[in-house]
């Protein structure tokens, strides 16, 4: 049971909110005092962020002749470090991002002629002092001590408040801006949208990995909601509140709907080229939080998708996994088959879709009958949960039953089934059967 303040209320569910809309932080942290268990849904997105760090790092330097890279992580909402797991201490996101920055040199130095060097720079955020001063207990525990004051800056206040001297202080020293957001807020009011596009408008090569309780936005949506700013820069209007309490008594795919919807005025108001949202359930909570992954580059977006199918993911996504578009659509309700699992038999399924889908993505996107790969998935980048293996592998089928023709970048035609890549170009052959002409 979580302690209400005075001036907090209860939306239709029952579930807690202060006063202004934040549902109740259930993690709390004292210097000294036992650590707040974990639960399985924020261990499943520490794994998550764990897993994506590894392949992140080894993509940015798979080039053997760099020798330095420089990376900004930012941690806007670090609380204490660390959880109790049953008998186990678990990592919390500030030292998840300080180990991964360790595994990572002594990887990728493992084999290499020339050393590599990560400047590595870490901005802790919290509000709380109590939080603040747990974690410098768990950074001292830790051995990060000397770390302190240099590489390591840990900071008391807001993050939306603390973002420009950040962003200044990236800037100063990194021209491309390489530097990775998590910004794990436990609600929906605490990272502006305004934030979010900050980062994207200031800064080259930004990642954002964005916690927000989307089911806490529409439990308590009321009528009169559209007034206020929280609620207006995501996109929610009299027309969105009306969709809303047209379709939510279906208890499962009309809230889906909205969810969508709201999705999609996020990844417009964003600033990022690239949203790719994930689903995860909060038991604790009974309702579906939102983890998303915000790019300006497909590669990134197509390496954290990676991560969820290697892991076979309990995070569901939402739409079909094969080509779909966020936003209101009612013929979900019909279709009764809008969510899915990052299992093997959702593998097998979407494969058979994008057989069906991509001649006539394909189609669309093709002038003067010629496509490049890069081109096409920058097209459908945010409407699949297809990896770019997944869609070279419908490509290449098509290349087998001739109803394409792939060109290397060198200018000269592929041998049928050999693999395609991203710098290929598509063309469409003059007696090909398949493809609608536009």
């Amino acid at each position: 049971m979580c302690f209400q303040p005075a001036g907090a209320g209860e939306d239709a569910n029952g579930d807690d909110f202060l006063a202004d809309g934040k549902m109740q932080d259930n993690f709390s942290w004292r210097p000294g005092a036992p650590l707040p268990g974990i639960e399985r849904h924020t261990l499943r997105k520490l794994d998550v962020l764990r897993d994506y760090l590894d392949v992140y790092f080894d993509t940015v330097v798979s080039d053997p002749r760099l020798d330095c890279l420089n990376i900004t992580l930012v941690d806007g909402f670090a609380g204490g470090g660390a959880y109790q797991n049953g008998d186990e201490i678990a990592d919390g996101s500030p030292l998840v991002l300080l180990h991964a920055v360790e595994r990572a040199r002594e990887r990728l130095n493992r084999n290499r002629k020339k050393p590599l060097e990560i400047n590595a720079r870490f901005f802790f955020i919290d509000d709380k002092k109590n939080h603040i001063d747990a974690l410098y207990e768990r950074l001292h525990h830790e051995g990060f001590s000397p770390q302190i004051g240099r590489e390591i800056t840990v900071i008391k206040g807001k993050f939306s408040e603390e973002l420009p001297d950040i962003l200044t202080s990236i800037k100063a020293v990194q021209r491309a801006g390489r530097s990775i957001f998590v910004l794990d807020q436990f609600g929906y009011t605490d990272v502006p949208m305004e934030s979010i596009r900050l980062i994207f408008s200031q800064l080259e090569r930004p990642e954002v990995l964005l916690t927000f309780a989307i089911d806490g936005v529409l439990n308590y949506l009321q009528q009169d909601s559209s007034t206020l700013e929280r609620y207006r820069q995501l996109g929610i209007d009299d027309h969105f509140i009306a969709e809303w309490n047209a379709n939510k008594h279906d208890p499962a795919l009309g809230r889906l709907i909205s969810q969508r919807a709201l999705m999609a005025n996020i990844q417009m108001g964003s600033g990022a080229d690239y949203f790719t949202p994930f689903m995860l359930w909060s038991p604790t909570d009974s309702r579906w939080m939102m983890f998303a992954h915000l790019s300006r580059h497909q590669a990134a977006r197509d390496k954290m998708l990676g991560v969820h199918w290697q892991a076979q993911n309990s995070f569901r996504h939402l739409g079909r996994g094969s080509l779909f578009s966020l936003g209101f659509d009612t013929r979900l309700l019909e279709a009764k088959d809008a969510l899915f699992n990052f299992a093997a038999h959702d593998k097998q399924k979407m494969i058979q879709e994008l057989l069906g889908e991509v001649p006539r993505e394909i189609s669309i996107h093709m002038k003067e009958r010629q496509l490049p790969v890069e081109h096409f998935l920058r097209m459908i980048g945010n409407r699949t949960a297809a990896t770019n293996e997944d869609l070279f592998s419908a490509i290449k089928e098509l290349a087998l039953s001739r109803e394409v023709e792939v060109i290397s970048k060198k200018g000269t035609s592929k041998r049928i089934g050999s693999r395609i890549e991203i710098t290929d170009r598509l063309v469409l052959p003059l007696q090909g059967t398949f493809f609608p002409l536009n």
